[in-house]
């Protein structure tokens, strides 16, 4: 008879840390400090929450994986906090005929829009705002992004009781001087690392205070909203 302890050590659905990591399609962040810590980026499908203040930089850190160039990819953004400008969102280089904006009137049909969006397949990413949900609940937006290679970013109020979901990337922002600073709570196939101190600038150049102000004074495209 096997020893129990054997069996469970060849599973081949356990990871141990010192295993090394297999090859897992990534996409960078173009930030090198946080792109290393991460083995290259993040995960190309699942969902990863975001607790922060608005206003971090939060969309910003992403940037670079919500514009990545795939075709007929929509990013969804459900119940963003604040308006989204066209032309910000050309700086960042998401293509505004991509862009879907849902705002729903309560979390329950939020989370309902952000798992059709994932189960459609027709979407890149789905951002979605909200601070009241349950495992359960990630769950299934977590297996539907998994199953659908679609991304789905939860962004989260800091909390001091924040309950643990069932995420590819549990990460935490906080604003420090002129830095954000990054714990990573829980990292698949990696440790949690704290205090990742990151050069951040919020303020926008004059040149891309003067592109937006030159491309408003154009006829611009409407963005698609559902409300």
């Amino acid at each position: 008879m096997k020893d129990p302890l054997s069996l469970l050590h060849n599973n081949p659905n356990l990871w141990r840390a010192r295993d090394q990591h297999g090859a897992c399609a990534r996409f960078s962040l173009g930030v090198d400090k946080l792109d290393e810590v991460l083995q290259g980026g993040i995960h190309t499908s699942g969902m990863i929450r975001v607790s922060c203040a608005t206003g971090s930089g939060e969309l910003s850190l992403f940037k670079q994986v919500i514009s990545q160039p795939r075709e007929h990819k929509l990013r969804v953004f459900i119940n963003p906090p604040a308006e989204l400008q066209a032309p910000w969102l050309v700086t960042q280089g998401i293509a505004i005929e991509q862009v879907l904006i849902i705002t729903p009137t309560n979390e329950a049909d939020a989370l309902w829009a952000a798992e059709q969006c994932l189960k459609s397949a027709a979407c890149h990413c789905v951002l979605l705002w909200s601070n009241a949900i349950s495992p359960k609940e990630a769950r299934r937006l977590q297996v539907a992004a998994s199953h659908n290679d679609a991304l789905c970013f939860l962004f989260s109020h800091l909390n001091k009781n924040m309950t643990s979901l069932p995420v590819v990337l549990d990460i935490k922002l906080a604003v420090k001087e002129s830095n954000i600073v990054v714990d990573i709570l829980k990292h698949r196939q990696g440790w949690p690392i704290n205090n990742l101190v990151i050069p951040f600038t919020w303020t926008p150049s004059n040149h891309a205070i003067q592109w937006a102000m030159l491309n408003n004074k154009r006829n611009p495209r409407p963005l698609h909203s559902v409300s």
